[in-house]
């Protein structure tokens, strides 16, 4: 049991510096703190009323202020620059010229996203980009983009460069006996639901399909969950009934999520570079991956997968924060994703909830306590649920919760001064952004609804916002790796009432994914009937050691975890250490003195000084990991093999050290097509990863994805095969059956069975 559970928090830690607002700014709030009379201090932290809390904010809004918030968003842009377009155009051109085809279409999209509608320059850049998607095999959208370049005004000397493509991709698309460009491997990262999944009638087959749409309780949820809930633990989920591992549990789309941008790429005082984010590869809408987006008219930032995605997002969100772009972009993701909230709920349905949106008590939970976040007689992913998360106001400290004031109260003084009005029973600006600003005479009612309610909302979004992830690709440098990367990198902050009811465990039973802006949880082992369902939260078991759990536990959601690892991990008096002895390679434990655990050896080791051998082995392999984008790969080796020798006198067997320059030295070794070598290092490192997370676990499974690709492009047939069994089994437990990685394994499987003999010996 976990005393002190904040009920319906959410997961993934937020300690990132996107998520608030630029140093500057808090570095401001804190001084305007300091400064603040007594009296002023404690009416804004005795009072229960957050629209109280917010006035005393709103207050403390001067003209001072409103300069120092004007100079910090000129130094940010997202405007259309005239200049830029030339300049990434350029930079384009040089990356088609090394057949670095994904990254040139990157740029060629930036200088898009700069350039005047039926332009010529405009007109260049998608046929431009044509080209790169044709010789990236994306036939469809290569003549997508022809046509938008002879609407944008093809200048004659290109037109018969651009009749023959269009052509040759007609003829392309008609040969091909396999899907199209379209659901190539580029494309295949691109979710089934896509933009099409915001039709109502689309999400009800996919709930039917997955066998979500029977639970009482729950929307989005499998029958086999119940939701309960107590004063130790708050709102949470358990198993009804026994079930099986790989099991899907929840399918929820995102009430809203906001895309985390790169601050240095878009300031004012930063050159123009060629740097590629995540903001360039997938739809600020429905977060899907996109390979030739569609820019936003009026500014140079959002992108969009489709007209669909373009229209949806202006109409729900974006006719109001275009024109506060650098607004948004000072303030930081959680105040743009408390403002997404509003709009995308409406000011009619903010407006019924203010006496609970203004409500800063704690409440007590109890088993019989009614369920908030109704409709239908079911808990859902609405905005009555996300209203009724707590803000846990009573543990966040006085400083904190002034700087999230200060900033609802920024944000909604800019919102007055653009004339913020009410449309389409909507909350919005006028429907052309850019708005010249005026003196603010009175501000509205309804901005005095607005500002605790996003005051409420940032408050919220610390313990509640869910980090949205994709397996992170570099492009910088040839698009093709002979091992693909797999780590995990934050595409967006997003909002999921449902999701948010699972409590945290630092051994969960369920893993996470997500295609888009779904989410899907399955069971990543057997859950018994009655035993509750949970996952976790950032700090895991086999990634932390328990005190520092504990500690960034506390600091985000502000309770002491019990789970069944923590106590199990408390109760224990053998804690060892991730050292061994220098001596006979036993295990080592103590705390500042550490002993080895063979009786006959009296070796004793101090922790800083492994420590400091560690941060030293560390920066080695840094430093070797550089030689390799270098191209200096021999050195690479040379470094890499000496650090693993080093490292094996000191570290424990699963030290994630020692897996990662296994790892690094079989991806040096393919990088030379050394396959047999690489082969040899990937399969220590996958011992390393099974000893470290477990036989079932998504790191294994990546771990395992990467050798089957080596030894299939070594032509190990055999024990590709076997990989590839092993590794489709673990990544279609955790990701299901369509994901591209799975995927990609089942091609690699088809291509080894068509090899003489392969077949009898699998039936074997």
């Amino acid at each position: 049991m976990q005393k002190g559970r904040p009920q319906g928090t959410g997961s993934g830690l937020s300690q990132f510096q996107m998520e608030y607002p630029v140093q500057e700014w808090q570095d401001y709030a804190h001084k305007k703190w300091l400064h603040l009379p007594s009296a002023v201090k404690i009416q804004f932290s005795a009072s229960s009323d957050l629209a109280e809390s917010f006035m005393v904010c709103w207050s403390q809004l001067q003209q001072e202020e409103e300069e120092v918030l004007e100079k910090l968003c000129s130094d940010l842009s997202v405007k259309k620059e005239p200049h830029a377009v030339l300049f990434y155009k350029l930079e384009g051109n040089k990356r088609f010229g090394r057949k670095q085809y994904t990254a040139a279409a990157v740029l060629y999209s930036k200088a898009i996203s700069h350039a005047s509608p039926d332009n010529e320059e405009m007109a260049v850049c998608f046929a431009n980009r044509s080209a790169v998607l044709f010789h990236l095999a994306h036939y469809s959208e290569c003549l997508e983009d022809i046509e938008r370049a002879k609407e944008h005004g093809l200048p004659d000397r290109l037109k018969c460069k651009i009749l023959q493509r269009q052509t040759e991709c007609l003829q392309r698309l008609k040969e091909s006996t396999t899907p199209s460009a379209s659901s190539s491997k580029t494309e295949s990262a691109r979710p089934v639901e896509n933009s099409r999944a915001y039709n109502t009638d689309i999400l009800i087959d996919k709930l039917e399909l997955l066998n979500l749409n029977s639970n009482s309780q729950l929307s989005n949820a499998s029958s086999s969950l119940c939701l309960q809930s107590s004063t130790s633990k708050g709102r949470y989920l358990q198993a009804s009934k026994d079930i099986g591992q790989g099991d899907i549990l929840m399918w929820e789309d995102a009430f809203v999520s906001v895309i985390i941008p790169e601050r240095t790429t878009l300031s004012d005082n930063y050159q123009l570079d060629t740097s590629i984010t995540s903001c360039d590869l997938y739809c600020h809408h429905c977060l899907s991956r996109v390979i030739a987006p569609l820019s936003c008219q009026y500014c140079s930032f959002a992108k969009y997968c489709s007209h669909e995605c373009m229209s949806k997002a202006w109409k729900s969100y974006h006719n109001v924060e275009c024109s506060l772009g650098e607004v948004l972009l000072t303030l930081g993701v959680f105040c743009q994703t408390a403002l997404r909230v509003v709009l995308v709920a409406g000011i009619e349905q903010v407006s019924q909830h203010v006496s609970q949106i203004r409500s800063a008590e704690p409440r007590v939970i109890a088993p019989s306590h009614t369920i908030e976040g109704k409709a239908g007689g079911k808990y859902c992913s609405n905005y009555e649920a996300i209203v009724n998360l707590l803000p846990h106001v009573e543990h966040h400290k006085d400083e904190f919760k002034f700087l999230c004031g200060l900033t609802a109260a920024a944000l909604c003084k800019k919102l007055c001064m653009n004339k913020m009005g009410e449309a389409t029973g909507e909350l919005s600006l006028s429907e052309k952004p850019n708005i010249q600003e005026e003196p603010m005479q009175n501000c509205s009612s309804e901005m005095m609804v607005v500002g605790p309610t996003l005051f409420r909302h940032m408050l919220q979004l610390h313990c509640n916002a869910q980090a949205v992830t994709v397996l992170q690709q570099e492009h910088d440098v040839a698009d093709y790796s002979p091992v693909e990367s797999q780590k995990s990198s934050r595409l967006a902050t997003a909002v999921f009432p449902v999701l948010s009811l699972l409590n945290h465990s630092c051994n969960p039973n369920t893993s996470v994914s997500f295609q888009g802006r779904f989410v899907t949880v399955r069971a990543s082992r057997p859950i018994q009937k009655g035993e509750e369902v949970a996952h976790c939260y950032g700090p895991h078991k086999s990634r932390l050691p328990i005190e520092e759990r504990q500690k960034l536990l506390m600091a985000q959601y502000f309770f002491t975890c019990r789970c069944e690892a923590c106590t199990e991990e408390l109760g224990s008096t053998d804690k060892l250490t991730d050292f061994c002895c220098p001596k006979c390679q036993s295990p080592l434990k103590g705390e500042a003195e550490l002993h080895c655990l063979t009786v006959t050896c009296l070796q004793r080791s101090r922790r800083d000084q492994l420590l400091l051998r560690l941060q030293r082995l560390e920066h080695t392999v840094d430093i070797a990991k550089e030689q390799v984008h270098r191209n200096h790969i021999e050195t690479s080796i040379r470094m890499l093999k000496s650090c693993l020798s080093e490292g094996e006198k000191f570290l424990s067997p699963n030290h994630i050290l020692l897996g990662e320059i296994s790892d690094q030295l079989a991806q040096a070794e393919a990088s030379k097509g050394d396959w047999r070598a690489a082969a040899v290092h990937l399969t220590r490192s996958v011992q390393h990863v099974e000893l470290r997370y477990g036989s079932c676990s998504l790191e294994l499974g990546h771990e395992l994805f990467k050798l089957a690709q080596i030894l299939f492009n070594g032509c190990e047939v055999a024990d590709a095969m076997n990989t590839i069994l092993r590794a489709q089994q673990i990544l279609s437990m955790n990701y299901g059956t369509d994901h591209n990685l799975v995927r990609e394994l089942q091609e690699m499987k088809a291509c080894l069975l068509q090899l003489p003999g392969i077949q009898d010996s699998q039936r074997r």
